[in-house]
């Protein structure tokens, strides 16, 4: 089964994307189980922290942001939070991502961060949502 890491920003925004978009396409690919999920727990904090947002507070029910977490923990695979990754980015606190992705053999970091996106040398790669859910036969270009 393909392995991804889906970063926090993308799994925030597909909490509240349409259903037709591809977060929203993605997200469905990782409950039906055609791809695998890697998290850990710095990622779903990260989650936790943006759905306490005020932007999430106004489109969410309190339920929905206390689930959210909990579904992403059981829909994939839950690993150790990587312990003092390899600094690669311009961004450190974004490093651990990367460290996930490889110790989870991961094929794909999927993320909307140009510091990920444009990084020339990742492995594994970053893409975007739409990019994953046409590598993944979920959307045709």
């Amino acid at each position: 089964m393909t392995r991804l890491v889906i970063d926090a920003s993308v799994l925030l925004s597909a909490a509240i994307a349409a259903p037709d978009m591809p977060l929203a396409l993605l997200m469905g690919a990782v409950r039906s189980g055609a791809v695998e999920m890697v998290a850990c727990e710095r990622l779903l904090d990260e989650v936790r922290r943006g759905l306490d947002s005020r932007y999430f507070r106004g489109r969410l029910s309190d339920e929905e942001r206390e689930e959210i977490p909990l579904a992403l923990a059981r829909a994939g695979l839950t690993l150790p939070d990587p312990v003092s990754p390899a600094p690669v980015l311009r961004d450190p606190d974004d490093d651990y991502l990367l460290a996930l992705a490889s110790t989870a053999e991961a094929a794909v970091i999927v993320s909307g961060d140009g510091d990920l996106l444009e990084h020339p040398d990742l492995d594994p790669l970053a893409i975007t949502a739409r990019e994953a859910c046409i590598r993944f036969g979920l959307i045709v270009r």
